[in-house]
């Protein structure tokens, strides 16, 4: 098994991401409903459908320049909160890849940090404002400290995922600032976030994915 990904191996990646998340899209459409308008399920699937369809006409070998139509792609076919969000963070995290036809671990944390620099650039929000923010962030966190600890993917992998997680239960009990939940008295507390969840099942499916073909 490589320490390294080229594109054919990032495009495995992805389409297997894509189609994972795109299970989800039920369960989260139901949970958006309860404080938004229900439309990040239908996000989740036309965004997912689009990354896949986007991978596999990408004929070029640039590793971030693929990143960053995937991003254009997304935003063009679900043009929603979540999506432009989504959208931003796949070409900011790009742009970090531009020229490279091949990346490992640190290339994968650089991109991660260009997702959430680009995230928080589009839609101005922080950690603990109850977004998708609250899953990434400590994802991408835990992924870069269990890294320089120790070069073991999997060991990453699984540090980022608990972190997502822990980050996305969270948002139970935090007040919405930017949402729709953010016009209601109690700002959504008592209901996990919609955004975060939806980040949350793209980091697991991501980087279970990820484990099988660079660890």
């Amino acid at each position: 098994m490589s320490k390294t990904l080229n594109t054919a191996g990032l495009k495995t990646v992805l389409n297997e991401t894509a189609a994972e998340w795109r299970t989800h899209s039920d369960t989260l459409q139901q949970l958006d409903s309860i404080l938004g308008d229900g439309d990040i399920g239908v996000t989740v699937d036309l965004g997912g459908k689009a990354i896949i369809d986007c991978v596999a006409a990408f004929a070029d070998d640039d590793i971030g320049k693929m990143l960053m139509k995937c991003g254009m792609s997304v935003n063009k076919a679900s043009p929603s909160t979540f999506g432009t969000l989504l959208a931003s963070a796949f070409m900011e995290a790009g742009k970090g890849l531009v020229g490279k036809k091949e990346i490992d671990v640190k290339d994968i944390a650089i991109a991660g940090q260009g997702a959430v620099d680009g995230i928080k650039k589009r839609g101005g929000a922080v950690v603990g404002e109850k977004t998708m923010l609250d899953s990434l962030v400590p994802a991408v966190e835990a992924f870069k400290q269990a890294l320089a600890n120790n070069p073991d993917v999997k060991g990453a992998v699984s540090a980022a995922t608990a972190a997502a997680k822990k980050g996305m239960e969270d948002t139970k009990n935090m007040k919405a600032k930017h949402s729709r939940a953010s016009y209601r008295p109690d700002g959504g507390i008592g209901v996990q976030d919609a955004g975060a969840t939806a980040m949350y099942y793209l980091i697991e499916a991501f980087g279970k994915n990820l484990a099988a073909q660079i660890g």
